[in-house]
């Protein structure tokens, strides 16, 4: 079993995470002021937020894992958005930016990681074949998962169940018992 992450998340940046998840859903539930097509807001089109939903799950995922390319990637971006998170929260609220990482983190399995991998093929495959427009959900939905995967918040939990499943079907496709 590959070790756990030893990154933590501050409020600063699980607040930006949750910024951006505020701005994705505030776009969609107001339409995103254009019409349902290519590029366009969906006017509440559960299908629009498929692309942000979906790379926000691999950012989740992919912060627990403990290293490799993808891991470090996603560790860079939370340690980065929790420095720009704390930075701009104590200088709009003058509030303390503590550590809000959950506690019993759970790693990747062998299968898990595999299945991260195939994982990140598809969504790169996603934003190599899309517009500018969904190029932009893809990378926000990323930072987003990997800002919100650690938390002890909702979103932390919601992490947990995406890592569980992860190693689950990773494990049952790749042949890997554990």
């Amino acid at each position: 079993m590959n070790s756990v992450t030893t990154a933590t998340v501050s409020l600063g940046g699980v607040t930006i995470g949750l910024g951006i998840l505020a701005w994705h859903l505030t776009k969609w539930w107001r339409g995103g002021g254009k019409g349902p097509g290519p590029g366009g807001g969906g006017g509440r089109d559960p299908k629009v937020l498929i692309p942000f939903m979906t790379s926000m799950g691999l950012g989740m995922v992919a912060v627990t894992a403990a290293g490799g390319l993808i891991g470090t990637a996603a560790v860079f971006l939370l340690n980065t958005g929790s420095l720009v998170g704390n930075w701009s929260l104590t200088a709009l609220s003058g509030t303390a930016t503590p550590e809000v990482t959950r506690s019993g983190l759970k790693a990747l399995t062998p299968g898990g990681c595999a299945l991260l991998v195939i994982y990140f093929v598809v969504v790169v495959a996603l934003w190599k074949s899309g517009a500018k427009i969904l190029k932009g959900k893809i990378v926000s939905g990323i930072l987003c998962g990997c800002l919100l995967g650690l938390s002890a918040g909702f979103s932390g939990v919601a992490s947990l169940a995406l890592v569980t499943v992860t190693n689950t079907i990773g494990d049952k496709i790749t042949g890997v018992v554990m």
